[in-house]
Formats: C-alpha cells, structure tokens, sequence
C-alpha cells in the first residue's frame, strides 16, 4: 500500500503543467477539469489519467491520489462519512477520503479525494480458491465491522430489498429478449427464465427467515474487481457505492453467484467453503442461489450499454448463457436435492 496524503487542502491558483491521457476520453473536458483542480487545490498537478466513469488518477508534485465524481453533494458526503466511521470502527481495509477545506463542484458532479492504494501487479481474481477464502473472510469481516455503524446510517442508505432488485432484473431482461435471441435460442432463454421465476417465488416467500439476523451495512457489488491486492499483499475491499442496510446473507448470495463459475457450478466445492456453511442450512439462501443473476444482470448491461454490441464483449456472455448451461442444470439439481432433504 502507498500511503499517501494529499494536498487537496486550501484554495490556491496553480499555472497547469500537463494532462497524460493514455486512454480515450473527452479532452476538452479533462483540460478544464485539469485547470480547475489546479485553481482549487494546493500543490501542482502533473497529470491526470481516466480510469472509469467518473474516476480518475491524479498525480502531484507530492502525491497521488484518486478522483471520483459523484451526482449528489449527499452521496460524496455519505461516503465521506462511511469509510471515516467504518476506519473508527475497526475496519482498516479500506481506503479512506482525504481531507479538504472546500467542495469541489465541476460541470455537475461533486468530487472527493480519496486514498490512492498501489495495487500488485498480479490483481485479486476468484480463479484460485486460496483467493476465494480471503475474499468472503473479508466481506465477512466488514459485516462484523459495518453492522455496528447501523444505528448511525438509518435513515441515510436504503434498506436493501434484493426480491424487488431480481423482480426488476427479470422484468428488464424479458424485454430484452428480442435482442438476446439474435445470440441465443429461445429454448435456453426460456428455461433460464423458469430457473428466475421458481427462486424469485420461492425465495420472497421464505426471505424472512433471513431477515430476522441483526441488519448489517451491505456492500452491494462484491464483483473481483471491487477487492484490490496492495504492494505489501495486504487485501482491501473498496467502492462502496451500492451500500445498504439488510442481512449479510444478500451479499453472501452475491459472492456465491460471483464464484460458483469458477467451481464450475459445483454445489459440493461451495459447501466446502466455511463462510457459507451457516447459510446453506436456510431454504431461502438455497432458493436464491437458483436465480440466474450473472446472466439476466450482463445481458440487461449490454443491452442498455451497447448499440451495436461489440463482439469482445458478446463472446463471454453467450459463453456464459450457453455453454456453461449444462454446468448450472447439474446445479440446479442438486440444490433441489438438498432442498428435497
């Protein structure tokens, strides 16, 4: 990890220097974001890198930090507020913002500062299962952690209501279906739509039995790529703008969706794993280990995102739909058999 501290503090006007794009973006505006920066932040900036959406890498003749626009002034302040509360709590594997004197507003996003952590070269995957263990050990240990800052954030974050999320999902994904069966046979798209509706059912009728654990703070999108390797080897979760208030089983149910491709749909590889022992004795987490997010969710994506859509990004989603199909049956089977027990 590079501990860094910013010298976002203060107003001061700075002559810009030079912007390094080294991907596509708008350059006009990242030279008037390059300039404003530069009038409202002390030290001089050298370069400024887009990483994603509203994300960008910004770099100081001290420092290094991360850039990231948000919609709402609320938003940046919650988030603020979260990793500060979540730090006090006891919770160190996370970033942190740094601390400014001013808002920064620019062209209709608020932007904070945040803590850069220099990542390893090879980055955190599910495709060992060394890698899996440490990633549900430390979502596990950032719901110890979160569940004590509940009373704090109440009012705040959402509840989360993860039935409505796939009633949603599915909806959006039937109208999709146009689309999808230029790639993909009906018959698939038909079965994997039944696979939806029985764990949607099932599951909102039995969601109860979850939700009568103590509510913790969800962190709502725990994709790979939201868990980063630091230089020294230590594993930091981050991004945490999807979180909510709900039982931990939900992002229990996200982790297990997100990894159960790397144990090639084997039920008995994912009952071996400590974390989700406890929960696999409740009908409703098996009922929704049934619902076909990963695919309903890329599908819905690449559709909203992409016109036309690409082939790079189309090869590994019809992998998924298709050819891991067999694997989810034999899956599915099998939580029904344990189901059936």
């Amino acid at each position: 990890m590079e501990n860094t501290e910013c010298h976002c503090q203060g107003l001061m006007t700075k002559r810009a220097m030079n912007i390094n794009i080294r991907r596509g973006g708008d350059d006009y505006f990242l030279n008037r974001l390059f300039s404003y920066l530069n009038s409202e932040l002390d030290g001089t900036i050298h370069s400024i890198k887009p990483l994603r959406g509203n994300v960008y890498l910004v770099d100081t003749q001290d420092s290094r930090f991360i850039l990231k626009g948000y919609q709402e002034l609320r938003k940046l302040k919650i988030q603020e507020a979260f990793t500060s509360s979540l730090r006090h709590a006891g919770f160190d594997s996370s970033y942190k913002f740094l601390r400014m004197k001013s808002i920064l507003p620019f062209q209709g996003l608020y932007y904070g500062c945040i803590e850069y952590l220099k990542q390893q070269e090879k980055r955190f995957d599910y495709g060992t299962q060394s890698e899996r263990d440490e990633g549900v050990a430390l979502l596990s240990k950032f719901h110890d952690h979160s569940g004590l800052l509940v009373p704090s954030f109440t009012g705040m974050l959402p509840k989360a209501d993860l039935a409505r999320k796939w009633q949603h999902r599915k909806d959006e994904f039937t109208k999709n279906l146009p689309v999808v069966h230029f790639y993909v046979n009906s018959a698939v798209t038909n079965e994997i739509l039944g696979w939806a509706e029985v764990s949607l059912s099932r599951f909102s009728a039995l969601k109860t039995e979850l939700e009568q654990e103590q509510p913790t703070i969800l962190h709502g999108d725990v994709a790979h790529h939201n868990f980063l390797r630091a230089k020294g080897g230590k594993l930091y979760l981050i991004d945490f703008d999807l979180i909510s208030i709900g039982p931990r089983a939900y992002d229990m149910l996200q982790y297990a969706n997100r990894i159960l491709p790397y144990l090639d749909w084997n039920f008995d590889s994912l009952k071996k794993i400590f974390y989700f022992k406890k929960w696999l004795r409740y009908e409703s987490f098996l009922y929704g280990l049934l619902y076909p997010a990963d695919i309903l969710r890329e599908w819905n994506r690449l559709v909203r995102e992409q016109n036309p859509i690409p082939p790079i990004r189309l090869s590994p989603l019809v992998d998924m739909t298709i050819n891991q199909f067999q694997q989810r049956k034999k899956f599915l089977a099998d939580v029904q058999s344990e189901l059936a027990k």
